[in-house]
């Protein structure tokens, strides 16, 4: 008897507080969207206005500029002979000057010079990783890495004492904290011009 009254009491409960029904409507309002459709077209027609107006300047600006242009060579051919080729030919003359003269100031670097100044500096601490060549301001770039701060100093000082490599000057240096030994990597320049030649 207890079972059946509770069945009875769950199924009152359920009907007590079932959910409301939703009254589901699928149609559209006919309004709303067809004045939304119309603001739509009435933009596309707006903007296509600007754009064809925009093109047809732009169009008119074009054929200003041919019909200027035309008259321009008109003038140019009835009142002097054009001289583009000899100008194309001078500038080609001008770049071609520029690189046999960069060719030149390779070949005129004194290697000898250069090496024999950086080998007679070079000792066992000391690394060299690059060199680079600046004929044009008659200077050496060299990188290279030494065991430690002092014996890169040593190295600079073995460099000037030499005499054909002066003065050499400290670009940049760097500590390989990396490296368990901390070697530091450093980058000086060097002029040649000024240089004494080393006695034979």
């Amino acid at each position: 008897m207890k079972d059946a009254l509770m069945r009875v009491w769950r199924v009152l409960r359920l009907r007590w507080h079932r959910a409301p029904t939703l009254a589901l409507d699928f149609a559209h309002p006919q309004r709303q969207s067809r004045a939304m459709g119309l603001a739509a077209i009435a933009v596309a027609a707006l903007l296509l206005s600007l754009v064809l107006w925009q093109s047809d300047k732009a169009q008119q600006r074009v054929t200003t500029l041919e019909a200027e242009l035309t008259a321009l060579g008109a003038k140019n051919d009835a009142g002097r002979i054009r001289r583009a080729p000899d100008a194309a030919t001078g500038v080609e003359l001008e770049e071609r000057m520029r690189k046999a003269n960069r060719v030149i100031r390779q070949l005129g670097t004194p290697w000898e010079d250069v090496f024999g100044g950086i080998e007679s500096a070079n000792g066992k601490d000391v690394a060299l990783l690059s060199l680079e060549s600046d004929p044009g301001n008659a200077e050496v770039r060299v990188g290279a890495e030494a065991r430690n701060a002092p014996k890169m100093l040593e190295y600079l000082e073995r460099l000037r004492q030499d005499g054909r490599l002066s003065p050499a000057i400290l670009q940049s240096h760097q500590v390989m904290l990396d490296d368990p030994s901390r070697p530091v990597r450093f980058t000086f320049t060097a002029s040649w011009t000024f240089a004494k030649k080393a006695p034979k």
